[in-house]
């Protein structure tokens, strides 16, 4: 019941803001609740009352592109019916209603918290589902609430290490039934990539009919799922996948995307550089200068930034490194270093904000590199840890000023092989709303400073 007042008070508050909006505008009555009509069935329609458990990006996009749609049919409607003097109205609406609904999402999540929410369990205690329990965690929009895990080690060939918290391990596959109705489970995720269709069955036969839904991680996790769909093949499950970057109208809209935020980022350029290349050229340096990196198709380029460190930078290292064996271990780890001695004040400032890449637009410009993707990496780095077959995948591609593993962390990622997947994944599954996802995220971790050294 609460559910339902939830939706009812969704719909009642999009109604009276959609009232005020017209009112405002001296929208004649009858207009306003037409239009305000299609605007409730496009929602409708689009299941956007439902408070499915998404992430936050997956409600953004929901509300952009039915939002999208909405201003495609007013202006339609606008030019056939209502009048064109209507249609910055209406323009006003889908733009105001897009953040509206966000805002107001958000609070009925909070106020109905408890009864929208899905008490979920986790079948598997690996790897899997440590990485599902930290999803979850740092996004509350989900509004999940955990109860648990399940234990498959008592199936065959199965023999996950413990990876999540032990204490929340309720029982095994044998204690299934008993589980889900002691703790009125409405929804399990099968986190077992490696199990074998037979063990699948099985599982699911003991949930089918007890839970509102069942999900779960196929093998084929991490390699392609935003461009993937699942087809019934007479019977047959298929999942389809296709690599979004080999349409050209998808390297358009990259090359597009690219471009403003080019031209954006190099305006705000040339502001910092008058407030900081001053403070940076004291001690006799260039305030901007180049490193050479791998680009697309294993080509270098000048890639440039801010000057961070003294002017003889290079010689402090190679002291620094013959003297301290535990210095040299970090560097070569991620030919980076902490607590950098070679790092000035105004450097560590630049660096701590990311300011120190703005340069890098100038690449962007060049069409050397993209605002999102691969980050640029040295040819030794290359040599020591990518092999051959990564190279050729992951430099088919312009690197980026950020892209997955900055947007998961930053330089907190520190295994090299978990950042190579990450940014395998980034070519295998690209689209534009991934690359506006991977810029969200990483305005998010630089305001909250969060890996960068």
């Amino acid at each position: 019941m609460k559910r339902q007042s939830s939706k009812i008070l969704m719909i009642g508050l999009q109604f009276l803001f959609y009232l005020l909006i017209n009112s405002f505008f001296k929208v004649p009555a009858y207009i306003t609740y037409n239009t305000f009509f299609i605007y409730l069935l496009l929602n409708i329609t689009k299941k956007m009352h439902s408070f499915k458990t998404v992430l936050i990006w997956e409600e953004v996009k929901k509300q952009l592109y039915v939002h999208i749609e909405y201003l495609a049919v007013m202006i339609i409607n606008d030019i056939a019916f209502c009048g064109v003097e209507y249609i910055p109205v209406h323009l006003i609406i889908g733009v105001t209603f897009t953040f509206f609904n966000l805002l107001i999402i958000s609070l009925i999540r909070k106020i109905f918290r408890r009864t929208l929410e899905k008490r979920l369990i986790i079948i598997g205690i690996g790897h899997t589902a440590r990485e599902l329990t930290q999803v979850i965690k740092e996004n509350d929009f989900t509004m999940y609430n955990l109860l648990g895990y399940i234990s498959a080690n008592t199936l065959k060939r199965i023999n996950q290490d413990i990876l999540i918290d032990e204490r929340k391990v309720l029982g095994d596959c044998s204690d299934i039934e008993r589980i889900i109705i002691e703790n009125n489970v409405s929804e399990v995720i099968i986190a077992l990539p490696l199990a074998d269709n037979n063990q699948m069955a099985e599982i699911i036969n003991k949930l089918d009919g007890k839970v509102e839904r069942i999900k779960f991680t196929p093998e084929l996790n991490g390699t392609y799922t935003f461009n993937s769909e699942i087809e019934d093949y007479d019977g047959i499950m298929l999942i389809s996948s296709y690599n979004g970057m080999n349409k050209t109208i998808n390297r358009f809209l990259k090359r597009s995307f690219d471009i403003v935020a080019g031209i954006v980022g190099c305006i705000v350029l040339g502001i910092l550089y008058l407030i900081y290349a001053p403070q940076i050229k004291k001690d006799g340096g260039k305030a901007i200068f180049y490193h050479t990196r791998i680009g697309k198709d294993l080509k270098s380029f000048k890639m440039y930034k801010f000057r961070t460190m003294y002017v003889d930078a290079e010689k402090r290292l190679e002291e620094m490194l013959s003297k301290d064996e535990k210095l040299r271990e970090e560097y070569y780890k991620n030919f980076k270093l902490k607590n950098d001695p070679r790092v000035t004040e105004v450097g560590k400032f630049l660096r701590k904000t990311s300011l120190d890449e703005f340069p890098q637009f100038i690449n962007v410009i060049k069409g050397e590199m993209s605002f999102v993707g691969p980050r640029p990496v040295l040819q030794k780095e290359v040599d020591m840890y990518y092999g051959e077959e990564n190279s050729r995948k992951i430099f088919m591609v312009k690197p980026g000023i950020t892209g997955m593993w900055q947007a998961n962390g930053r330089s907190d990622v520190e295994n090299y092989d978990e950042r190579i997947a990450l940014d395998l994944y980034y070519i295998r599954n690209w689209s534009l709303w991934l690359d506006v996802t991977i810029t969200i995220k990483t305005i998010k971790n630089v305001i909250g400073k969060k890996g960068a050294y």
